[in-house]
């Protein structure tokens, strides 16, 4: 569900852009659980924080037409601190996936339970028009993701929620919950991604910040 400052509302769109979490190019770095419960807390001020940044044009074979999104870091919105994580969307073709993921050793090979806080600004409206709306998305695994597959969706994204709000723009909550068997490692992998699905022929920025990661 997502939860705005002024108001909140349950989740129940479906959509086109997702949102997810993890570090350009780079080996994801495990953060240690240590004895569970445990919770992380990430506000983006120095870098990704160990979290690796990918899209589908730079993981595996790109299953969309060329795009120029990418996932940096920024000083131009944030919700904690002075950074936050900028999501920049290309939607000349209707499609794309951007994400932040991560490993957490949990110490354990039982299953976890995962629940996932992240807040997003965007300025985009209900309803998008004939082009639809994008979409914020989650991701959780044994492993992380190395090739992205689109059949109906990408494959082990869950959609959250669009990202058009009737309160326009502003931060808004989104919230995923899951039960997740780790590796044999006692491994697992989080990600927080966007999906363009949405048709628009210029840029748009998602910002990302104060994302909760809570392990039970």
């Amino acid at each position: 569900m997502k939860l705005s400052q002024r108001a909140r509302s349950a989740l129940n769109r479906v959509g086109a852009l997702v949102l997810a979490v993890a570090a350009f190019g780079l080996a994801p770095v495990s953060a240690n659980a240590g004895t569970l419960p445990a919770q992380f807390e990430y506000s983006y001020e120095t870098g990704f924080e160990g979290w690796t940044a990918k899209t589908d044009q730079n993981t595996g074979v790109p299953e969309c037409e060329p795009h120029v999104s990418s996932v940096g870091r920024s000083t131009a919105k944030a919700k904690d601190g002075v950074h936050s994580v900028d999501f920049v969307t290309d939607g000349t073709h209707d499609c794309g996936l951007l994400w932040l993921e991560r490993e957490f050793a949990v110490g354990t090979t039982a299953p976890v339970r995962l629940d996932l806080s992240m807040w997003l600004w965007t300025a985009d409206l209900p309803g998008g028009g004939a082009g639809g709306l994008n979409k914020v998305a989650a991701y959780s695994g044994p492993t992380c993701v190395d090739d992205p597959v689109q059949e109906n969706g990408w494959v082990g994204f869950t959609e959250l929620g669009d990202t058009g709000h009737d309160e326009a723009a502003g931060w808004y909550e989104y919230r995923y919950q899951a039960t997740v068997t780790p590796n044999a490692d006692g491994n697992i992998c989080v990600g927080q991604a966007f999906k363009i699905a949405s048709t628009y022929p210029f840029i748009k920025h998602y910002y990302l910040d104060q994302t909760t990661v809570t392990l039970s």
